[in-house]
């Protein structure tokens, strides 16, 4: 019997070795990096060279990164101190539940964003006054779709408000150029370690130099006056660690383009009706997103987990359900929008591995066509 196959890499990616090697050569000592002693500045030291292997992969000052317990708290954070908030309507819970109020542009059936939607937003909501913060994920979490960060900071820069990013999907898969693009008017951006590797419960927000952000948590005053609590030091540590580890990522990410249209090839011949819900849009290449008209998600995925495949829905946040997407369904795709699965790979897998999942998901699709 074959071992299990995960595919499910944008709901959490395994916990590279090289992480879990550091975090635990690291347990045992006292780990408080605000300690002036030698253990809490061996603390401190370790604290400092994970956020300059963070910045080296993200491309932006280390001095920039804030660390978080994970990227719900980032971009929480970033959403703070704005009178009005303008996002898109495909952008991740974290920021939708936390701006409830917040103005969100509608996206096409390929889930790019409406900017002409987004010029007229931003006009009116210059007329009316306010500090303004526009809040737009660079890479969806469930589709892959990369959305045009140039246009939108460029957008942006011309009405003069701020720019939030969730770049939480977009690390270790495609090249992110903080420093470049906070002179284009990029101010904060979200990320989270359990991505690329790390282990779960640690996040950082990058702050483009010389902006501030109020307080989320209130107390001691860590980093730098803008997170107070005592930092998760073995957690910081595991997020260098993994994005040291993912400085190499375009080795095996010039494999995924020819997985990816592989896969996608092999299903349409054999199931001409399955549907890559974005088409021909930009995407993460590691990302496929289809719509299965014949197969509800919840079947595909439980099948597929009984035939030794584990991959998802969607977003992997809501506790577990198998629910339908507010993602598809802003892309257009009505009662479907619970026809959809989500595969994702990464340095774990290989050709094969996509290959026997495409055959397996045939299998199950045409058995359920026959009903």
């Amino acid at each position: 019997m074959r071992q299990p196959v995960y595919l499910d890499y944008n709901a959490s990616a395994p916990l590279r070795p090289e992480a879990a090697e550091y975090m635990t050569s690291l347990m045992g000592p006292a780990r408080n990096p605000s300690s002036i002693h030698s253990f809490g500045r061996s603390s401190k030291l370790i604290m400092e060279t994970a956020r300059g292997e963070l910045a080296e992969l993200a491309g932006g000052d280390a001095s920039g990164f804030m660390f978080t317990s994970g990227g719900t708290e980032a971009n929480n954070t970033a959403l703070l101190g704005f009178e009005k908030v303008i996002t898109c309507m495909v952008e991740h819970d974290a920021v939708l539940a936390a701006r409830p109020d917040a103005h969100k542009i509608n996206v096409g059936n390929d889930g790019g964003i409406n900017l002409a939607e987004l010029d007229l937003a931003l006009q009116q909501a210059k007329n009316s006054g306010g500090e303004i913060l526009v809040s737009v994920m660079l890479v969806n979490n469930e589709t892959g779709r990369i959305q045009p960060i140039e246009k939108l900071l460029e957008m942006c820069q011309s009405y003069d408000v701020a720019f939030h990013s969730d770049m939480v999907q977009a690390l270790g898969k495609i090249p992110i150029k903080l420093n470049e693009w906070s002179r284009s008017g990029l101010t904060m951006a979200s990320f989270s370690a359990h991505k690329i590797g790390g282990p779960p419960g640690v996040g950082a927000l990058w702050i483009a130099p010389g902006r501030q952000v109020p307080q989320l948590l209130k107390g001691g005053g860590q980093e730098k006056g803008r997170r107070s609590g005592t930092e998760n030091i073995y957690g910081i540590a595991g997020f260098g660690a993994a994005a040291k580890s993912a400085s190499n990522w375009q080795d095996h990410a010039k494999l995924w383009p020819k997985w990816r249209s592989d896969f996608v090839s092999k299903l349409q011949q054999a199931c001409p009706d399955i549907v890559l819900t974005t088409k021909d849009a930009p995407c993460v290449d590691n990302t496929v997103s289809l719509l299965l008209p014949a197969v509800s998600a919840q079947i595909a995925v439980m099948s597929l987990d009984m035939d030794g495949f584990a991959i998802s829905s969607g977003a992997a946040c809501s506790s577990g359900k198998v629910q339908e997407s507010h993602v598809i369904k802003a892309m257009g795709f009505g009662s479907l929008s619970s026809h959809v699965i989500r595969i994702s790979f990464g340095w774990e897998n290989s050709q094969d591995d996509i290959s026997a999942l495409a055959d397996a998901l045939i299998a199950i699709y045409k058995r359920h066509q026959e009903k």
